[in-house]
């Protein structure tokens, strides 16, 4: 907290007056709040309110993630920025407003997708906060936060309604616990659907929506990984970088006529923050202020009302699960099975669109049938997705009575 040569005394009784108020807490320990290192994944709407919160109350420090740039209709909301800010990286300017706020935190803006940070980084991470706007990215960061035993705070909202989850690896429920009751039901059947799609897939799929596009611009869609309506709607501007500017004018476009801009208030995104700002630090405190509550917490504004709904842990979880570090998951299929036929599966059973599976050294064409791979007894396939942070063991069992294809 304080530099070479600096005055530890003076500087300590500058500290203790500017958290004053939070001292007074019973259960509070500032000590333990300045240890703290919180990573917080995306700084939008929520991410700012989170940022801001934990850097008043004096996290030790703020690792802050995001692969957006500032716009215009960001500062209705978004309250670490200001019009001089447009098109510079949210993350390096949140952090810049974060240190003017409290010079006592330290912190770190990294601009880019979460996903494609070095997994070391989050080993020093004593929460991992989700402010995502995207499923994808928040199921990574789940299977990520189990993976490496750190607690995670998940927060969301659209328009008046919002909540937070707060999952502890092994003693609460993950979001897949209750995937099909949480996820919402547009992108369980997006993420159910296996990419081995064409260009003339999605102009037919669009034409359903009444939306017409040429077979080239989907094809220049398809090299971007954008691959179905879902992804029109929900694939992050940044990653689209590599198409040309009339491609993107045109995604933008596609944006509009299938989804509209979800719709925010600035409020609303105070107030859930506020109780995933609270859950945090309770997670940091260890008990002294209570246990954080294993469920899940929405708030409705226009009600004026919050409810707690409890979850319990699956414990057959494909990511929390019991089983799945024990054990391992097993699939039987038939004798004849392909690998396209264990990759339908992963997608309709898993929600996994996009899997990939590696027999020892080697990924596999989905032409490939699994009984010519002469698998040992006990030998695991690896299913890589960008679902999940670390790829999924897998036993495969072949059977010729086996009713799974």
């Amino acid at each position: 907290m304080v530099g070479e040569g600096g005055d530890w005394s003076a500087t300590a009784r500058l500290v203790l007056e500017r958290y004053d108020r939070q001292l007074r807490l019973q259960g509070w320990d500032q000590s333990k709040v300045q240890a703290a290192t919180v990573l917080i994944a995306g700084v939008g709407a929520l991410g700012c309110e989170v940022s801001k919160n934990l850097a008043l109350m004096g996290i030790g420090k703020l690792v802050l993630v995001d692969n957006d740039v500032v716009e215009l209709s960001n500062l209705s909301r978004q309250m670490l920025f200001s019009d001089s800010d447009i098109g510079m990286p949210k993350s390096a300017v949140a952090e810049r407003r974060l240190r003017e706020m409290n010079p006592y935190v330290a912190t770190t803006a990294l601009n880019g997708d979460v996903r494609q940070l070095p997994q070391e980084l989050f080993k020093d991470v004593d929460v991992i906060c989700a402010c995502v706007d995207n499923w994808p990215t928040r199921r990574w960061l789940n299977s990520l936060a189990v993976e490496l035993d750190k607690p995670l705070v998940d927060v969301a909202m659209e328009g008046f309604y919002a909540n937070v989850q707060v999952i502890i690896p092994g003693k609460t429920a993950c979001i897949e616990c209750h995937g099909d009751s949480i996820i919402p039901k547009e992108v369980q059947v997006a993420e159910c659907t296996l990419r081995k799609r064409k260009p003339e897939d999605l102009v037919n799929e669009l034409k359903q929506h009444g939306v017409e596009i040429s077979v080239e611009h989907a094809r220049a869609l398809f090299r971007a990984g954008i691959k179905t309506v879902f992804d029109i709607k929900y694939t992050p501007q940044a990653s689209m970088s590599e198409l040309d500017s009339d491609v993107v004018g045109l995604v933008n476009k596609l944006r509009e006529e299938l989804r509209p801009k979800m719709p925010a208030l600035q409020s609303v995104a105070a107030a859930i923050s506020g109780i995933a700002s609270v859950e945090v630090v309770k997670l940091l405190h260890q008990g002294s202020l209570g246990r954080p509550f294993s469920g899940l917490i929405m708030y409705d504004a226009l009600a004026a009302r919050s409810t707690r709904v409890p979850l319990k842990r699956n414990r057959e979880c494909f990511v929390c699960g019991d089983y799945v570090k024990t054990s391992g998951i097993t699939i039987h299929l038939k004798s004849d099975a392909t690998v396209l036929d264990l990759k339908e599966i992963l997608a309709s059973s898993y929600m996994y669109p996009d899997a990939e599976i590696q027999h020892r050294t080697r990924l596999l064409a989905d032409d490939v049938r699994l009984s010519e791979l002469t698998i040992k007894a006990d030998e695991v396939l690896y299913i890589h997705t960008t679902r999940r942070a670390q790829p999924l063991a897998l036993k495969v069992v072949l059977d010729e009575d086996s009713d799974r294809r």
